[in-house]
């Protein structure tokens, strides 16, 4: 949080302190997305910053006047929320918006689309459709800060996410850019259920408030990319 947007008045440094520990959070997460928003083409690089995004929904809570007794899960979640709807609408293309379809519709046909992307072998595993060594799985091998593990801290989230008892694995660079690559295949509403969860560490019923669907459906797809994420790490 930037010197601009603190509480002006001086007198409430507990409210202070809570935003400032909520935005650590943030700003991992806001990265990420604006990253994958700028490699995706959906905004112009270097357009947005996430510090940029943070302070206007840091001021947004001062002018809420909120009571510095807060629950600090509820400050979180209230701060995720708005930062979530900042990037929707900074996101959001025409056609969305001319269609007015839910969050709720979007993450169903993604989910559609991500399932094409597998199918079954003769052995009944999952395997991607689009083989994981053609040359678009090199072309972006110098994107490594761009997704996931670009830090110790986002490897451990991801490795509890997987749950996955060799951490060791995520060391292994083949396997990292394995897990990119399927990490790049998933579409943004999708991803966004994940980096909430990795990157915010929210919870399910969190996410649900945040994405305005149910909890099923938040579960649904955390599943989905934990059983596949494995297969090729494992």
């Amino acid at each position: 949080m930037t010197a601009d947007t603190k509480n002006t008045n001086g007198n409430n440094k507990s409210l202070d302190k809570k935003i400032l520990s909520v935005t650590h959070q943030l700003q991992a997460y806001v990265k990420q997305r604006l990253k994958i928003a700028e490699n995706t083409g959906i905004v112009p690089k270097n357009m947005y910053s996430s510090n940029g995004v943070i302070d206007e929904v840091v001021l947004k809570m001062y002018e809420k006047n909120i009571d510095e007794s807060i629950d600090l899960s509820e400050l979180r979640l209230m701060m995720f929320s708005e930062v979530n709807k900042k990037l929707k609408t900074l996101f959001d293309s025409e056609k969305w918006h001319q269609k007015a379809f839910s969050t709720r519709l979007i993450l169903e046909e993604e989910m559609k689309q991500l399932e094409e992307n597998f199918t079954v072998d003769g052995d009944m595993d999952l395997i991607m459709n689009e083989e994981l060594d053609d040359i678009s799985y090199h072309q972006d091998d110098h994107d490594e800060d761009i997704y996931v593990l670009s830090s110790e801290e986002t490897q451990q989230g991801v490795a509890d996410f997987l749950e996955l008892k060799d951490r060791n694995l995520l060391a292994d660079k083949e396997k990292q850019m394995t897990l990119r690559r399927m990490y790049r295949k998933l579409p943004m509403q999708t991803s966004n259920v994940v980096d909430l969860y990795i990157l915010g560490k929210l919870n399910m019923q969190e996410i649900s408030q945040i994405m305005e669907i149910e909890i099923v459906e938040v579960k649904r797809i955390l599943d989905f990319i934990k059983e596949n994420f494995k297969k090729y790490l494992i």
